[in-house]
């Protein structure tokens, strides 16, 4: 099998993942624990872009602001458009990152980071090695929420509770 056909094959997960995020980002406000005492926030930062393709072509919505609940974007929903990217926000302890993530090769797009604390003067290469080190924890963490949808995805229970909560919280706009 191809690269590209292994991607269109799989690309829903992708699509899954994002639609999983921004729903857990609106109904318990991000929140995850992966660790023991360690808490981790990973939310819907004003922007996702979702896209409907079928016999007549592709249509594509952005939606950005500052409305935390991206009403427009969840009437795509009920169009049957799917998440293809997200702006999301981070926070691990006490760090904050920013970043566009897409469906299809989950790609990390216009990453930002925290400041680097480090003395370039007395430790230059400690100006690297911190940085790394952020991007290694904004990657490891963003690999084990991943994970935890995975599993989630793959058990009787994203039929049984998830899925059903999930379609209900799309159903949930109201019009103004």
């Amino acid at each position: 099998m191809q690269l590209m056909d292994m991607v269109k094959n799989y690309e829903f997960l992708g699509r899954e993942f994002l639609l999983w995020i921004w729903f857990k980002s609106e109904t318990s406000g991000g929140r995850y624990l992966l660790e023991k005492d360690i808490g981790v926030e990973l939310w819907v930062d004003r922007k996702i872009v979702l896209q409907k393709d079928d016999d007549e072509g592709s249509e594509k919505v952005t939606c950005t602001g500052d409305n935390p609940h991206l009403r427009e974007a969840r009437f795509a929903l009920r169009e049957n458009k799917q998440v293809t990217e997200s702006r999301l926000r981070l926070i691990i302890e006490e760090n904050e990152y920013s970043f566009a993530l897409d469906s299809a090769w989950m790609n990390l797009k216009s990453f930002k980071s925290p400041k680097v604390r480090q003395d370039t003067k007395d430790d230059p290469e400690g100006v690297f090695y911190e940085k790394v080190y952020f991007i290694d924890q904004a990657l490891s963490t963003l690999d084990k929420v991943y994970h935890q949808f995975i599993d989630i995805r793959l058990s009787p229970e994203w039929k049984e509770s998830e899925l059903p909560v999930i379609l209900k919280w799309i159903g949930q706009v109201e019009p103004k």
